[in-house]
């Protein structure tokens, strides 16, 4: 009995040792399939075999006609046979038939390359913007008076002159109005001929001027209505009667200037100097 107990415990340790072996193999078995072995790739979709259509067998083209021999003694010998190229074979057939392929399109010749035209030189000036000269340094000068008669300029420049003082006589224009100043009332071109004489004798340079169809001594013309006065009043003291009258228009003065000075503070210094020799004066620039 001790025996038979013995036995029965070794048989049931074999089996408990096999099924742990089992356990063991069938777990790593599962695990190699689970983790460590790759997917297998997806199925490819079976491919649709279509029906390959018969290939013609070409035909031989028909055979040329043996040429006959030029003399009866030298027969010519037949040509070659001339074996047809076989003909493409015929595209498999389709629910609907396929339009032609387009024939290819035929090489244009090559076309020699344009030789652009040369420009015609452009000139000088053109290429070379022309730059505007930079302006100079602003001048400035005393503007001494403003003449509608050039003899009335030249007698103020000559005083200026005398008194030290060296002018010039610029020719400009002005639309303004002008006062004017003449003598008298004559009646014929004759009598205002003799009235203009005796003013000149007298110091009053003067010169006929038509007005209203009547010829008048005309004695001064200024753009300032005072100095016309101050005129008036010297002829009135000769007993010339005198007449002052205004007239706007684009009139052609005679401007009498002196010096030229680099600021405005230099040439009004040099006005008072004129205006304490009984000039009158105005700043401008040149």
């Amino acid at each position: 009995m001790a025996e038979e107990g013995r036995t029965g415990g070794g048989m049931r340790r074999i089996l408990i040792i096999f099924g742990i072996g089992v356990l063991l193999i069938g777990g790593w078995y599962l695990a190699n399939q689970l983790f460590l072995t790759a997917p297998p790739p997806p199925p490819t979709p079976p491919l649709i075999a279509r029906p390959v259509a018969p290939v013609p067998t070409p035909m031989p083209a028909p055979q040329a006609p043996v040429p006959a021999a030029p003399t009866p003694a030298a027969p010519a010998k037949p040509p070659a046979k001339e074996q047809a190229k076989p003909a493409p074979p015929a595209p498999p057939p389709s629910a609907k038939a396929a339009p032609p392929p387009p024939a290819p399109a035929k090489p244009e010749p090559a076309k020699a390359p344009a030789v652009p035209e040369k420009a015609p030189p452009a000139k000088a000036e053109a290429k070379a913007p022309t730059k505007a000269a930079p302006a100079g340094p602003t001048k400035y000068s005393l503007q001494i008076g403003a003449m509608v008669m050039q003899p009335n300029a030249d007698a103020l420049k000559q005083k200026l002159d005398a008194s030290g003082f060296r002018a010039s006589i610029r020719k400009g224009t002005a639309f303004v109005t002008r006062q004017i100043v003449t003598v008298g009332d004559p009646n014929s071109k004759r009598e205002a001929e003799d009235l203009s004489r005796r003013l000149n004798v007298d110091g009053f340079p003067s010169e006929l001027v038509a007005l209203g169809g009547k010829y008048s001594p005309q004695v001064g013309a200024f753009f300032s209505l005072d100095e016309a006065i101050d005129l008036a009043r010297e002829l009135q003291k000769k007993n010339y009667p005198p007449k002052i009258i205004s007239k706007p228009a684009n009139t052609v003065v005679f401007q009498v200037r002196h010096g030229q000075f680099d600021s405005r503070a230099a040439a009004v210094k040099r006005g008072e100097e004129l205006k304490s020799k009984g000039f009158n004066f105005m700043v401008v620039r040149d």
